[in-house]
């Protein structure tokens, strides 16, 4: 009789235990951050002159190969006068480019900025002095060195590397506004580090704020493009949110929507499970053009306890992304079979432009809406998969998730996200899967010990 009880108690904690399991997810969403998937990748056209020879587009190719390694930028050569209904082109005649060769940086989220590559010519032209003009091969990198590296930008990925988070405050002209923008940002800060023990998953180090002040705003030119600003575009206190690998997440805040609530409720979201229930999409952000180099990685591998460079935990990440967008294809998700490259981008990987030259150009501005809240800046707002809406229940902007509205000073306060709260009008579809799943193989498993246990029986003399 002790025996039967003893089996029944395990048949039931058989049946407990996988349900329990199916309900937690094994990263948060800071973990995830880290997982370059290569989805939307920085694009770097260059445009080649008729004359250049084959010769020459091999040695660009070579070049780039080494000056693009760790990056997540991706080169393709446009030969000019071969290809004239190039993409690409378009996107060289809203700058004003006539004169190849040429380079131009486009953006995952539409905004293009051209590169000087003046000084390069092909092996055939004419005209100048070695000690003026240099080969592509040379021309090239030399321009991608300021655009991969930058103070601000570095100390933005150290910090990812290390911390929950960082704030980036961009300061404005007046003291008074930016003293006031930087106490909003130090108690969101402070907040999220006196609450770090609630997480679902434990991170070590709280978030950190980076100051780039007035001065150092010509410096920091690539970083404000990122945000589509100029450094005259800056005339009052802006703020945005990185985590993982130096990826910006949410909407630039400025003016009355810059407070301490809206900046916690952002960041709340970075310590929250993976299967949240937020847009993947959304919760992916954009990543600073930069090199993540081998001091980043080891740093990152030291604050998460595993390498997010490897091919496994990608599978896995891709896995719990797919479940956490319900099973449904996205233009963002690499849903199809594909091969991971260890060690790299493929040497011969296709980059396909689209048509991002009629997408605004200029600064981002907020929009009120109703009155109470401000919705995210419309220029900055991920563009949707054209031909496809996202699944029922996600939401139908990639820029804000649902339960977030960044509010006016005085207004009523939205409810902060829960951590690991889904609405109940729409359950996950992973979720509901993996406890049907967790019943049917613990209801099977205390059947089969059952039955075993009356067989035992009826054969005892």
């Amino acid at each position: 009789m002790i025996r039967l009880k003893w089996l029944v108690a395990v048949a039931a904690c058989c049946l407990v235990f996988p349900l329990g399991s199916a309900s937690a997810c094994q990263y948060n969403v800071r973990e995830v951050g880290f997982i370059d998937l290569g989805i939307e990748p920085y694009r770097l056209a260059v445009y080649l002159p008729q004359d250049v020879p084959a010769e020459g587009v091999s040695g660009l190719k070579d070049a780039m190969e080494v000056a693009l390694a760790e990056t997540n930028i991706r080169f393709e050569p446009v030969l000019a006068a071969v290809d004239t209904n190039h993409p690409a082109l378009k996107i060289a005649r809203t700058h004003g480019i006539s004169r190849f060769p040429a380079a131009v940086l486009v953006s995952p989220d539409g905004q293009s900025m051209p590169l000087d590559v003046s000084r390069a010519s092909s092996p055939r032209s004419e005209g100048g002095t070695p000690s003026t003009q240099v080969s592509l091969a040379e021309a090239v990198p030399a321009a991608l060195a300021g655009v991969l590296e930058s103070p601000t930008r570095r100390q933005i990925l150290e910090k990812c590397a290390d911390a929950y988070g960082v704030v980036l405050l961009i300061e404005g002209p007046e003291p008074q506004a930016n003293a006031t923008a930087k106490k909003a940002v130090a108690a969101a800060v402070q907040h999220i580090g006196d609450h770090l023990e609630f997480l679902p998953k434990p991170i070590k180090n709280p978030p950190e704020m980076v100051v780039l002040d007035q001065k150092s705003l010509e410096r920091e030119q690539v970083l404000l493009w990122t945000f589509r600003l100029k450094p005259e575009d800056v005339n009052r206190p802006h703020a945005a949110v990185f985590y993982g690998r130096g990826r910006w997440i949410g909407p630039l805040f400025e003016g009355e929507v810059l407070t301490a609530d809206n900046l916690v409720q952002l960041l709340g979201i970075i310590g929250a499970d993976c299967e949240c229930g937020l847009d993947h999409r959304w919760l992916q952000g954009t990543m600073l053009p930069a090199r993540w180099d081998a001091a980043l990685q080891q740093r990152a591998v030291t604050s998460l306890g595993f390498d997010p460079e490897s091919p496994m935990i990608k599978m896995e990440i891709i896995s719990i992304l797919r479940r956490g967008m319900g099973g449904f294809a996205q233009a963002a998700m690499p849903l199809e079979y594909r091969e991971i490259e260890i060690g790299g981008a493929a040497e011969d990987e296709e980059v396909t432009f689209e048509e991002d030259a009629d997408k605004p150009q200029g600064p981002a501005r907020s929009e009120e809406v109703g009155g109470v809240g401000l919705a995210p800046p419309k220029s900055l707002s991920r563009e949707e998969p054209v031909g496809q809406s996202p699944p029922h229940g996600l939401p139908s902007s990639p820029e804000m998730p649902p339960g977030f509205i960044p509010q006016k000073p005085g207004a009523a306060a939205s409810a902060p996200l829960p951590a690991q709260e889904t609405p109940a009008s729409q359950p996950r579809p992973a979720l509901v899967g993996q406890v049907l799943a967790g019943s049917l193989a613990g209801m099977a498993l205390l059947v089969g010990l059952t039955s075993m246990i009356i067989v035992l029986r009826a054969r005892r003399p």
